[in-house]
């Protein structure tokens, strides 16, 4: 990726522009605090937190902390922060006090910017953070304490800040990702890196001035912030921000706040399907298409969804390192397919040995270009950097004639049997063709013989008694002999992380109870049927 390939305008710019253009306009729009602020407000906002961040000797690459559930104040700060030139560490604060002390002690902001309801809530962590704390409460609150930082902000000079103290090359947004790690893992992205990702996202999924995004996942996560919070400022749209997910309230959001984009997971979209409401795109005609991203998506429950709300699904994929790496557009889509290459991505397969695959053949993705991550938070706050020339994803997949992505499984969740590989993802999908599979997920799991054997985790539709040699039998009749799996379990619900995956340990861990032991085996299969999810 090239300068030219990227244009680069800083937030500042972004923001005094769409100030000229749509003053009026409803930047973000928060639905649980039943609060806005336009365009014209947030620039006076973040020009008074710029020159707050100033007074307390902040500087181009010093990193500012947000510890805050999804809010109107919490996106304020974090294009303050960027409209300053300083970097934003937006923290997902669902994390374990002890995370939340080691991202804080990785990243050694200079400032850490707590939410009261946080600071109430968890005060030993407030306490023990390093660099200065300064809580705040509401953006309109009528009378804040001077120490409060929307205190500060009212008695500092309602006037333009300045440029930028950082440059497009100095670090712009900090992210951390649970990735392949028990640690959470920090990743470094500089203001033009972040703008690149924003831009093409935008681009692909072809958003414009007059829609409206609805974002409920945490805006801490790199995926928000490039496919809602984002483009909202690249293109002078608005953010629709909801705290959490709510399957009862979520179609009413679509037509209350006449939504036209909303963001999807997997998840969200089979909770959908488990409950469905008498609701169809008919009854919301100002919402364009939901995306799908953070997790496969089995074709099954895209046809399904489609076929049950008549609502779009443009499904992408991303990593933290790379931003969204490809993507369907509205107007152009395949089903099952993760969509073609970003603008500023460069994305090939390759083989064992490094050499690239040709269209259909299987081969680990690896992406490029310098929009790509600087690099990931070591200890003491410094930089490990990430190379720009051939990123290995750990996606496994091919590409068609016409450029589209299609992913097979992960490289480091294949099942290695008797020396042959297989894709869990395929035994995965089989089992998800079958009318009594809800859901479903395959690992695998030791074998004194082949060093691993495939097993599935499923759940069975309501009212179904399939049982599992009929589900391996149903496998037979699709796949290979190796393939099918040797062990069918019964489960509730498939765990997975917060942010849509499988939590591949609590299968593990599940399929560990069900072995052979001197308990009962009747309390074995109650303890397999009783697996939960983790959200």
């Amino acid at each position: 990726m090239t300068r030219a390939d990227a244009p680069y305008t800083d937030v500042s710019s972004l923001l005094a522009q769409h100030c000229r253009q749509f003053p009026t306009r409803v930047f973000i729009e928060s639905i649980h605090q039943g609060t806005r602020i336009t365009f014209a407000e947030a620039d006076r906002a973040c020009n008074r937190l710029a020159h707050v961040f100033a007074a307390r000797g902040l500087r181009a690459n010093d990193r500012v902390a947000i510890l805050s559930e999804n809010s109107l104040e919490a996106i304020l700060i974090f294009y303050g922060v960027l409209r300053f030139g300083a970097a934003v560490n937006p923290i997902n604060v669902e994390e374990s006090s002890y995370n939340i002390r080691q991202i804080l002690e990785d990243v050694r902001p200079k400032l850490v910017l707590v939410h009261r309801d946080f600071a109430a809530a968890r005060p030993d962590v407030v306490r023990d953070a390093p660099g200065e704390c300064i809580p705040f409460d509401d953006w309109g609150a009528a009378d804040p304490a001077a120490r409060e930082l929307f205190g500060m902000v009212r008695a500092v000079p309602d006037a333009p800040f300045g440029p930028p103290v950082g440059g497009a090359d100095d670090m712009g947004v900090v992210v951390f990702t649970s990735g392949t790690t028990e640690r959470p893992k920090g990743v470094l992205i500089s203001h033009a890196g972040f703008s690149a990702m924003v831009q093409e996202v935008a681009e692909r999924f072809e958003i414009g001035p007059d829609d409206r995004v609805l974002e409920y996942r945490a805006y801490s996560w790199e995926s928000p912030q490039l496919l809602a919070i984002g483009p909202a400022l690249h293109r002078g749209c608005t953010l629709v921000l909801a705290r959490k997910f709510s399957q009862s309230h979520f179609f009413d959001w679509l037509r209350d706040y006449r939504v036209t984009v909303a963001a999807g997971v997997p998840t969200v979209l089979q909770m959908l399907l488990a409950r469905p409401l008498p609701v169809h795109k008919r009854d919301l005609p100002a919402l364009r298409f939901m995306t799908s991203s953070s997790a496969p998506l089995a074709r099954e429950s895209h046809e399904a969804f489609e076929a049950q709300y008549g609502i779009r699904i443009v499904q992408g994929c991303g990593m933290s390192e790379a931003g969204f790496m490809a993507g369907n557009s509205p107007s152009w889509r395949k089903m099952g397919s993760i969509g073609r290459p970003m603008r500023f991505t460069t994305l090939a397969f390759v083989d064992g040995a490094g050499r690239p695959c040709p269209p259909g053949e299987e081969g680990e993705m690896v992406v490029s270009g310098r929009k790509l991550a600087a690099g990931y938070v070591a200890p003491h706050g410094e930089m490990t950097p990430i190379p720009h020339d051939a990123f290995p994803t750990g996606d496994m997949g091919y590409r068609d004639a016409e450029g589209f992505i299609f992913l097979t499984g992960r490289k480091k969740d294949l099942i290695i049997r008797g020396g042959v590989n297989i894709s869990p993802m395929e035994v995965t999908n089989t089992l998800l063709e079958h009318p009594d599979v809800h859901d479903a997920a395959t690992a695998g799991v030791p074998d004194p013989i082949y060093g691993e054997e495939v097993a599935s985790f499923v759940v069975r539709r309501p009212g179904s008694t399939v049982d599992s040699e009929a589900l391996r039998e149903h496998c037979r009749k699709r796949l290979p002999d190796f393939k099918v799996p040797k062990v069918v379990l019964f489960v509730d619900a498939i765990p997975k992380t917060d942010r849509g995956k499988v939590a591949k340990g609590e299968l593990l861990k599940a399929w560990e109870r069900a072995q052979p032991s001197p308990r009962d085996a009747g309390a074995l299969r109650a303890e397999v049927r009783g697996l939960r999810t983790e959200d």
